[in-house]
Formats: structure tokens, C-alpha cells, sequence
């Protein structure tokens, strides 16, 4: 997918509910378009689907041959411990016929507790892997585990909202796993609420792009952000850096979300100036 892909799809899928920063729809293009470039190929699988919004994307970023699998409890909530979106099977659905771009042969719907996915059920050769399921410790501890077994050779991960305060849960699953199987995923990207992880040994293929940003910095619309490499877990990775936090700053972050592409914007840069 490239950068006027992920524009029709922000705008085409803005009714859609779902929590998916823009810059982070971006960056899941990134990660796509490299491994295109670099001939990567296999399926793509999400834990925790609320109404479709990133699978829609998986959906549309998904090469003819490769699958998509999602995970959710949709509406056996009592299943949904700490409550962390509220899934609907009949509007994904529909949200997927509609905007998906992937046939529905090509679609496995799994509605059950991630806990019970089994390799059978994800293949072990997803190219990416996308958790956004339970928020507590031990759904991602599983979640991850659950990916590893899935990933292939040089698949990513990626993981929502790891620095999220209101879901502390989530940075300590992520810990936990990291402590417990060391090696077994290293981080290569941090987004706007996404960190991306890899098998060490496939790190490079994507880090090596990283040293050359003209090849990917102008090609992400999001002025709210600068990229630098920060120090984490024994690492240089890759970052997404906010110019302005919203809590401080509400207007000049206004400011930054606008992007520069037309007259609305425009319009609305000149109101809040």
C-alpha cells in the first residue's frame, strides 16, 4: 500500500469505529510496502476486530493468495474480562464487504478467546501479526506467544497500546514476555500507539531502511510527528516522535494532525493560528 492508498482508506473508513492513529495506518503501510519490496510474503492474522477498522486495512494490504484471520469475542462479552472494546461480528462483517477489499474466501472469522487460537488456526506463516485483544498481563503474554508460533521467518508484530496509561496491563504483558523469551522478538518501530517487533535475526531487513530516510520519511503524511532512534531494551529503535502533546500544547497539536493537503485544511490551520 502506498501513501495514497492509506489516504483513501482514512478517509473511506472514517464511520468505521475503531482506535487507529493516521500515523500508524502509515507505518502499517510501511512495513507492508517493505516487505513487498523484499519479496515477503505470507498471511496476515489480528487478535481483537471491535468493528473492522485495522482488518479492513489487513484486508486491502493482503496479496492475492494470502489470507486474513481475525480473533474476537464479538458478542460473547462476558468472555471480555477488562471490557477493552466492545466487538460486533454483524458490523465487521459488514464493515468488511464494504470496505475490506479481501474475498471472502480468503477471510477466516475466529469467535472464540484468543487463548484457544491454535497454529492451525493462525498458519505459521503470517507476514504480520497484529494484537489489539485483551489489556490485561495475561491475555498479552498469550497474545504474544500465540503471534510468535504464527509469525513467519521475517513477519512482524505489532502490538497497541504498550505505552498507553490506561492500559497498564499492556506494557507489562509486554515485559513479561520479553523476561520470559529473550530473543524471541526484538523492537524495530514505535509509533503513535504500536510498537513493531521482529525475529532477531530478521531486524535488518527492515532497519536498514531506517538508515535511509529519503527513502520512507517524505513518503509518510503525518506532520504531528518527527522520527529518531531511541534506546529501548538494549536497542536503537526507530520512533515516532509527537512535536506536540495535546494535554500541553491542545492547539499547536491541532496544528500538527492538520495535514497541509487541501482547502479544509487550509482553512483550519489559518482558524486555529
Amino acid at each position: 500500500m502506498d501513501k495514497a492508498n492509506v489516504a483513501d482508506y482514512l478517509q473511506s473508513t472514517r464511520d468505521v469505529e475503531g482506535w487507529f492513529f493516521p500515523i500508524d495506518a502509515y507505518l502499517f503501510a510501511l512495513i507492508d510496502t517493505i516487505q513487498k519490496d523484499e519479496g515477503i510474503s505470507g498471511n496476515l492474522f489480528e487478535i481483537g476486530v471491535h468493528h473492522g477498522k485495522t482488518a479492513i486495512f489487513l484486508g486491502r494490504a493482503a496479496a492475492a493468495g494470502e489470507t486474513v484471520g481475525v480473533c474476537d469475542v464479538f458478542g460473547q462479552q462476558d468472555l471480555n474480562v477488562d471490557r477493552s472494546g466492545e466487538g460486533s461480528l454483524d458490523l465487521f462483517t459488514s464493515n468488511m464487504r464494504k470496505h475490506g477489499g479481501v474475498p471472502g474466501n480468503r477471510l477466516q472469522i475466529f469467535s472464540r478467546r484468543s487463548d484457544r487460537l491454535t497454529t492451525a488456526d493462525t498458519t505459521t506463516a503470517c507476514r504480520f501479526f497484529h494484537i489489539d485483544g485483551g489489556h490485561l498481563r495475561a491475555d498479552v503474554l498469550s497474545d504474544l506467544e500465540t503471534a510468535v508460533a504464527a509469525l513467519g521467518a521475517d513477519g512482524v508484530v505489532a502490538l497497541d497500546d504498550p505505552f498507553n496509561p490506561n492500559w497498564p496491563g499492556v506494557s507489562e504483558g509486554l515485559y513479561e514476555f520479553m523476561r520470559v523469551r529473550p530473543g524471541a522478538l526484538v523492537p524495530i518501530l514505535i509509533g503513535g500507539n504500536k510498537v513493531f517487533l521482529t525475529r532477531a535475526a530478521a531486524a535488518g531487513t527492515y532497519e536498514k531502511y531506517w538508515r535511509r530516510p529519503e527513502a520512507w520519511g517524505q513518503w509518510i503524511d503525518s506532520a504531528a510527528y518527527r522520527f529518531e532512534a531511541r534506546e529501548w531494551m538494549g536497542r536503537q529503535v526507530q520512533t515516532a516522535i509527537r512535536r506536540a502533546w495535546v494535554d500541553l500544547d491542545p492547539l499547536a497539536a491541532a496544528r500538527d494532525h492538520l495535514t497541509s493537503s487541501g482547502w479544509k485544511s487550509r482553512f483550519l490551520r489559518r482558524l486555529l493560528s
